[in-house]
């Protein structure tokens, strides 16, 4: 259960919302009363916050991470996805060049 609830409140953190917390947690407190497993429940909390459009930012990025934040209103995982196959790529060229 204290597993359950730490990836809950991971999972607000990165949305940025209390009320996401406060949901989740009830969510997961109750779960065994519906006969549901509180860790299931949680990684559908977790589910949720990738597939999510993100609020946007007003950050000017450079690198992987820029490219990522232009793309901010598409769902998170979208925007995850996009800054870590730039990262391998700025790093296979790093690795390249030394190579």
């Amino acid at each position: 259960m204290k597993i359950a609830l730490l990836l809950v409140r991971f999972a607000a953190w990165v949305v940025g919302d209390d009320r996401y917390r406060e949901q989740w947690e009830a969510d997961v407190v109750g779960a065994r009363e519906l006969g549901m497993s509180p860790l299931g429940v949680a990684f559908g909390a977790v589910r949720a916050v990738v597939v999510m459009p993100s609020k946007g930012a007003v950050v000017a990025g450079i690198g992987p991470l820029g490219i990522a934040l232009k793309r901010a209103g598409t769902p998170r995982g979208q925007v995850l996805a996009i800054a870590v196959v730039s990262a391998l790529l700025l790093l296979g060229g790093v690795v390249l060049l030394f190579a």
